[in-house]
């Protein structure tokens, strides 16, 4: 709800807020006869536990323009209807409606209130497949009415599945195929529909299970689309935003809320002002089923998190390291310091031989060391040219810990961050705009666009291997490919789950011109997990929800499939990952809200998973899209886990001990049981490449 303060004055229950705040509300305690009431732009998120009489033991269908549609299932009047009621939690005004059958309300799609109850033109419209069914406050009973959409060139069955109120007496509204229709009220008390000329949204490809959403802020209609890793309602993969463009009737995706942030849930959607409320704009929040923590969601930066995010960095190379940070932070407080402070007769950095500095610095090892070189002073600055290009060298090794790669994909900007000195590179890669991150491996992205197109690019040597078209729409659970795309014996393999009985398995060798497509049987039911498959001595390792292991062996020919592992409860359904280390298998699964990770090493001649408790001198980095496990040669790195979220901070990168059974940041002093107020970047994978750098001249 948005509400200046819950409950009057007289009561004064809850801290009144300056400007309407949207509040968080649900049942608790004994019989669930009361309410938790929690601002959500309250920096600590406090709670408020009260009881109201009007609204006890009564259930929410809708939340719109600071009232309540509530229904009271536990009261029937006299003919064994259900009792509707509005309720406002500024003032506690109850405004009683008609009763009317369960029938009909358990036929309805949604409902909608077209305004607030004081406006005489307000309307409280439930919509069904076939039907309407509306009253006004003060009307003694409902109305209902049939409707009929037109049919359209595709001739398929439609009806209204969404829809929010809008300004001068239309309501706009989506129908099941995503056309866009208007409902009006004649002067004669009934309603007309019909459907507008309007492009319908191109969303997101290669998901299973979505919400969508339709929100009215400031006179414009938006469209957001929350997509879930195949049916699982509580794990994100992305999420889309859509405004309606009534002049060229096309929904246009956009990545800024017009200075506003969205509240959604199936109970209702409200807008709010960044400016007005004093928080960062561009943030939907939102709720997942069945849970009562809050996330957030920021569409400039693809962060996914409990609460607040802050914007990527924007521009061909921007630099920040923590070192750096607390400097400028100095500088803004105390102004900016002399840059030479030794004596006449000491050595002066700044007066180095420009020849010797290029020599210096073209032998650093990473080129953030670079490009912090430049930073020490401006004489510095202005011998160094700003700008560093990528080589591929055969002779050095890997780097010995892999980036964080992330982008939005609705833009080419991409950028790479350095956990070892906790620095952020941002590049314009054209090449990724409109793309999707599916798996990483020795510097080379596997990459999807649209719904059948795929490719591979090194961001490195800004290299592409285009990929035959897809047979089939984009449906992956996972992806993966066995060695460099520059040999000829790189094999492209991905899996969908179908059924708990069979899968479908799509692979490539490159040379080729046609996917190989196979339906593979297995007897035992099991629940693919969400997370790429790992290559080994001519197989490809899958993992299920219940710790299965699915071979798919390609050795002399073959094209065999296989489930190892007997069946064990679901131990994760939202979080979970398979990693390869030198023919070793590890499992990760994390509870939920990170309050336990377990991690377990395949037995290959037991088939069993066995228990790990310390990984020793190992560091695992794993993502939705790649998981990494290395030696750790860098002291307190070893026996963790990394994963790209943070805390705060945008590049305090957290990471899980281990030896302390807890969440930590890598930089900060962040330290928790669970991963509660988190930011998860959710197009993201981490890359290792092998790799030099080159200065480019004047």
């Amino acid at each position: 709800i948005m509400a200046n303060k819950v409950a009057n004055k007289k009561s004064n229950l809850l801290p009144p807020t300056p400007e309407p705040a949207p509040w968080i509300i649900f049942p608790c305690g004994k019989g669930r006869k009361s309410h938790t009431f929690t601002n959500i732009l309250d920096p600590q998120k406090k709670g408020y536990v009260r009881s109201f009489l009007e609204i006890r033991r009564k259930r929410c269908l809708l939340s719109m323009h600071g009232w309540l549609l509530m229904i009271d299932d536990l009261k029937k009047d006299q003919f064994g209807k259900e009792q509707y009621f509005l309720w406002n939690p500024d003032t506690r005004e109850v405004i009683n409606l008609p009763s009317r059958d369960s029938q009909d309300a358990n036929d309805c799609c949604f409902c909608i209130l077209s305004c607030a109850p004081t406006n005489p033109d307000c309307i409280i419209l439930f919509v069904g497949e076939d039907f309407f069914l509306f009253c006004t406050p003060g009307d003694e009973k409902w109305t209902r009415q049939s409707y009929k959409l037109e049919k359209t060139d595709d001739a398929l069955d439609d009806y209204i599945d969404r829809g929010i109120g809008c300004t001068h007496g239309t309501i706009y509204a989506l129908t099941f195929q995503r056309k866009a229709t208007a409902i009006i009220e004649r002067n004669c008390g009934i309603l007309s529909v019909r459907l507008l000329d309007f492009e319908k949204p191109q969303t997101y490809p290669g998901t299973t299970y979505y919400r969508s959403y339709m929100v009215e802020s400031g006179e414009e209609l938006y469209y957001v689309v929350i997509h879930h890793l195949g049916s699982n309602i509580k794990a994100i993969r992305h999420v889309e935003v859509f405004k309606l463009d009534f002049a060229k009737k096309v929904w246009v995706k956009v990545e800024s809320l017009g200075g506003c942030n969205f509240i959604l849930s199936h109970y209702g959607c409200m807008s709010f002002s960044a400016t007005k409320s004093g928080t960062e704009g561009n943030i939907i929040y939102f709720t997942l089923d069945e849970d009562n923590s809050l996330c957030a969601f920021v569409i400039v930066t693809v962060f996914i998190v409990l609460i607040r995010l802050v914007q990527v960095f924007k521009g061909k190379a921007n630099t920040n390291t923590l070192e750096e940070s607390q400097r400028e932070k100095t500088n803004d407080t105390l102004g900016v310091a002399e840059e030479n402070v030794e004596k006449p007769n000491s050595p002066n950095w700044i007066d180095i031989p420009l020849d010797i500095l290029l020599s210096i610095t073209m032998k650093l090892p990473l080129p953030v060391d670079y490009i912090n070189s430049r930073l020490v002073c401006k004489t510095w600055a202005l011998y160094l040219p700003p700008t560093i290009r990528w080589t591929v060298n055969p002779i050095c090794s890997t780097t010995q810990c892999p980036w964080l790669m992330f982008s939005n994909r609705g833009s080419s900007t991409c950028s790479f961050v350095d956990l070892k000195s906790n620095a952020t590179d941002s590049f314009d890669m054209p090449e990724l705009l409109g793309a999707q991150i599916c798996f990483s491996s020795d510097g080379w992205l596997l990459m999807c666009k649209g719904y059948r197109s795929m490719f591979f690019f090194n961001p490195f040597t800004k290299v592409t291997i285009e990929l035959p078209d897809l047979p089939r729409n984009f449906a992956f659970s996972g992806l993966s490919f066995s060695s460099l795309p520059t040999s000829a014996e790189c094999v492209v393999f991905g899996i969908i789950p179908i059924t708990y009985n069979f899968a479908d398995v799509c692979y490539l060798r490159l040379g080729e011109k046609a996917w190989t497509w196979l339906q593979c049987d297995h007897d035992i039911r099991i629940t693919l997990s969400y997370t790429n498959p790992v290559f080994y001595d001519g197989a490809f390792y899958c993992l299920s929800q219940e710790r299965h292991i699915g071979v798919f062996d390609l050795k002399d020919g073959k094209s065999d499939w296989t489930i190892l592992c007997a069946p064990q409860p679901y131990k994760s359904m939202n979080e979970n990952y398979l990693v390869g280390c030198d023919g070793e298998l590890f499992s990760v699964y994390i509870g939920p809200k990170g309050k336990w990770v377990d991690v377990h090493k395949w037995d290959y001649l037991k088939s069993k998973w066995m228990a790990v408790n310390s990984l020793k001198d190992k560091m695992l980095f794993v993502s939705r899209s790649t998981c990494v496990s290395l030696k750790a040669t860098t002291e307190g790195m070893q026996n963790k886990i990394y994963f790209p979220i943070t805390f705060r901070d945008k590049t305090d990168y957290v990471y899980y001990s281990l030896d302390s059974r807890s969440w930590h940041s890598s930089f900060g002093d962040y330290h928790s049981e669970n991963n509660y107020e988190t930011k998860a970047q959710l197009h993201s994978t981490w890359i290792q490449p092998s790799l030099s750098w080159k200065i480019d001249s004047f």
